[in-house]
């Protein structure tokens, strides 16, 4: 997933410098146990990433049971299809400057190929770009619809985590389905962040937010398989 697109799988190889560098800070792992609708993730990262973590961690087990459930229910078929566990790659950033891929079966790293093999458990890989997804502005001109007490820094953390909660499912649809064309999964994922957006902003602020007109067409919704 790029800045104005979505990606399908890895792009890039990272460098033999930018491998030592994780190398030496050194990387940890944190197990999230979300709702039942998610599969278990398994988080690595580098140390010194913790927020990245903790932002990450918010969106799957309090932002994403807060949404509604027809919001929700847009991702019922890829949950159900999903692996039981998912091994999630969390980076500040791609050196292709993707938000996130998805990878194929037998393009993980390490860590998902032991696990798979130690615990005999389907295990899925992704790569998320927190510090890139922090700063991605999928609808800018939205930005002078929401209301100046919504410039808080809660405001702008909800924001991340929504985004990180958008690109997670984007990337595991693609994981899932990997034969479903991509503007199919990105209009999916980018209808779920506007609408969970604007469902937050209205929860908190009591007023619409984007531009587009109510009597305006809504744009066509993907289904999810």
């Amino acid at each position: 997933m790029g800045k104005n697109f979505h990606g399908r799988g890895i792009g890039h190889s990272p460098g033999l410098l930018w491998r030592f560098y994780q190398w030496l800070r050194g990387r940890e792992q944190v197990l999230v146990r979300p709702s039942a609708e998610l599969p278990l993730v398994l988080i690595s990262y580098a140390k010194g990433d913790e927020e990245g973590v903790h932002r990450f961690r918010e969106s799957l087990e309090a932002v994403w049971p807060a949404l509604p459930g027809q919001f929700r229910e847009r991702y019922a078929g890829t949950l159900r299809s999903a692996p039981p566990l998912i091994v999630v790659l969390l980076r500040r950033r791609n050196i292709c400057s993707c938000l996130g891929h998805h990878h194929p079966l037998g393009s993980e790293s390490r860590l998902t190929r032991k696990l798979r093999g130690l615990s005999g458990v389907r295990t899925g890989e992704l790569d998320l770009a927190f510090e890139a997804i922090r700063d991605w502005e999928p609808l800018p001109l939205s930005q002078l619809a929401l209301p100046p007490e919504a410039g808080t820094k809660e405001m702008s953390f909800l924001r991340w985590q929504l985004a990180l909660l958008a690109v997670f499912l984007h990337e595991l649809h693609h994981l899932v389905t990997p034969q479903e064309p991509e503007p199919v999964v990105r209009s999916q994922s980018q209808r779920f962040y506007t609408d969970a957006l604007a469902h937050s902003v209205f929860e908190r602020f009591g007023v619409e937010f984007g531009l587009r007109c109510e009597t305006d067409p809504a744009p066509p919704l993907a289904q999810n398989r």
